[in-house]
């Protein structure tokens, strides 16, 4: 039975909701804030990730709580590279990192990558109860869904910190994907956080587009 932080009118409200539905409201700040090109992405995106670790870990989705710890990485990779861009990476208007695109055969790369990443981690996740029951003592839920959406996610992390255009369209296939998923195996509110992410992968896509364009 999970501890009850506070009641909410006659609705008791456990420490883990109460954790999830921040961990909603900082990432959805973090998404707004990647749309308009802020760089309060990344500060926001360290701190939602930090939390969502402790949510994935207690819902025993095992592969989106390693997920965090590599987007907290490449949130702190993202902060760095923003602020620091080499001169032929920057913007005709000032002194930021511009939007660019990938060249067909890193197109075809990052696919290869994310059929690779979730084959070889859905291996692992499937046994990673038998090789270390004492940290993982029960099986790992809907694994390769889950794979997936960790090896997806990684490489569109790793592209927005690069500002290339691609990972809008990358995240609007985790974000249909995970919109169930995340219903079903962490809670409502997560499910519709995803849910409204597919609207923001589409804005942003827009935007990072017309970004693009303009410094052609």
């Amino acid at each position: 039975m999970e501890d009850i932080l506070f009641t909410l009118g006659n609705c008791p409200v456990s420490t883990g909701s109460f954790i999830e539905a921040i961990a909603v409201i900082i990432t959805f700040l973090c998404i707004v804030c990647a749309v308009k090109e802020k760089i309060w992405t990344f500060p926001l995106g360290m701190a939602g990730t930090a939390l969502y670790f402790f949510v994935f870990f207690t819902q025993r989705v095992y592969s989106s709580m390693a997920l965090q710890i590599v987007f907290f990485a490449f949130n702190a990779y993202g902060l760095y590279k923003w602020t620091h861009p080499d001169k032929q990476e920057v913007t005709k208007s000032d002194n930021t990192l511009a939007v660019t695109l990938l060249t067909l055969k890193n197109r075809i790369l990052v696919v290869a990558i994310i059929a690779i990443l979730t084959l070889a981690l859905g291996y692992v996740m499937s046994n990673i109860d038998t090789w270390l029951p004492s940290l993982f003592p029960e099986k790992a839920k809907y694994v390769y869904i889950d794979t997936f959406i960790l090896s997806a996610s990684i490489v569109a992390q790793y592209l927005m910190a690069l500002k290339k255009l691609e990972n809008w369209a990358i995240w609007l296939i985790v974000d249909i994907l995970s919109t169930p998923f995340y219903a079903i195996t962490v809670g409502w509110a997560t499910g519709i956080l995803y849910f409204v992410f597919v609207f923001t992968a589409i804005s942003g896509l827009i935007e990072w587009k017309k970004s693009y364009k303009a410094v052609k």
